[in-house]
């Protein structure tokens, strides 16, 4: 069926200085409007009978309207889940103890764990942020929550995939997701770098793990595809994806991330523009995407990089991406971000 899900960007406000952050928040940090979810769900579930809704950000918990989000969900009939840091999670209990119908709707939380041990997962993320997710482990396990535990893989992380999925089976997870890294576009990705041999192996341990496992381990779209003509979630409508400025965009791969020039990925501004006549704009983005990539692989050869379909999308769209050499596209400035991303300033010597 087509959208599924709706996915909302609700915030690119977050507590954290994650290395591997996708974001580009060179202005004053942003919230999705509650006026434009209410205008989307009702669309949604008028035309497309939409059941499920993603909250995603930044750290969708530090949106001002919280508390509205999800009676918005609730009152238009939908199910929903959660990506997060975990660290604001006992608030976000108190949210779901207040509104009974706002649990019964909770279909997973999503929470961010980028190592298998604290070590691993506080150099990336920061110190204690380890801690957050555990205590939130534990706090979903006591309440009865179902939760699901989800790493971005890069290659300061990529040794533990193994026990990444068997400490996510131990805690009880649902389900384990381990992703591919996009590239940021800082100075990090040279220390964050895989080449593309390297992900075909990774991809490989992820298959056996999950042979392995009785939990289910899921991969997102990102990683080596055999055929190179690869139409993902987003390009078949399953899912449609708002952006925190309440733009219909591709997908959150592309949203909040540099580019040279206009963002092309954006189909409308959905606080002017219907959802269907915005799907209707999306769907022209893709096939000019789609044909693109026809015309690529017409003129060839295709490098190793093109079997990995978000990587050829973000190039295509003049975004980051990953090269043989590394990292090329436009950078991320990152300007009010705090620690690793700081500006570094030089003070003039006083004698």
């Amino acid at each position: 069926m087509a959208v599924n899900w709706i996915a909302f960007h609700l915030t690119d406000r977050c507590q954290l200085d994650c290395q591997h952050c996708l974001r580009d928040p060179g202005q004053k940090p942003k919230d999705l409007s509650l006026a434009t979810i209410r205008k989307v769900l009702a669309e949604a579930k008028r035309l497309y009978r939409t059941r499920q809704v993603a909250l995603t950000g930044g750290e969708p918990t530090l949106h001002p309207e919280l508390e509205g989000v999800l009676d918005a969900i609730v009152e238009h009939d939908f199910t929903w889940h959660i990506v997060t840091n975990g660290r604001r999670f006992e608030q976000l209990l108190g949210l779901l103890r207040d509104g009974p119908a706002r649990r019964e709707r909770l279909t997973a939380v999503n929470l961010s764990l980028d190592g298998a041990d604290e070590t691993t997962h506080d150099g990336i993320r920061g110190k204690g942020s380890f801690r957050d997710v555990m205590k939130a482990v534990t706090l979903c396990t006591a309440h009865g929550l179902p939760f699901t535990l989800q790493m971005v893989l890069h290659a300061r992380n990529v040794h533990q995939i193994e026990a990444f999925g068997l400490m996510a089976a131990q805690l009880g997870a649902a389900r384990a997701s381990l992703s591919m890294l996009q590239t940021t576009g800082t100075h990090h990705d040279e220390a964050l770098y895989l080449p593309p041999h390297a992900w075909q192996d990774a991809q490989h341990r992820i298959e056996r793990l999950s042979a392995a496992l009785t939990m289910p381990v899921t991969m997102p779209e990102g990683f080596y595809r055999e055929q190179i003509f690869h139409v993902c979630e987003a390009m078949k409508s399953e899912s449609l994806h708002v952006d925190v400025e309440g733009r219909l965009n591709l997908c959150c791969q592309h949203a909040g991330v540099p580019s040279e020039g206009p963002p092309r990925d954006v189909a409308a501004d959905l606080a002017t523009t219907s959802l269907l006549e915005a799907h209707g704009r999306l769907l022209g983005i893709i096939h000019e995407t789609q044909a693109a990539k026809l015309a690529a692989m017409a003129r060839g050869p295709l490098g190793a990089w093109d079997h990995f379909p978000c990587n050829w999308c973000m190039k295509h769209f003049d975004k980051p991406h990953w090269t043989d050499e590394g990292a090329g596209g436009p950078s991320a400035q990152r300007e009010r971000w705090r620690g690793a991303w700081a500006k570094k300033v030089t003070l003039p010597v006083v004698r």
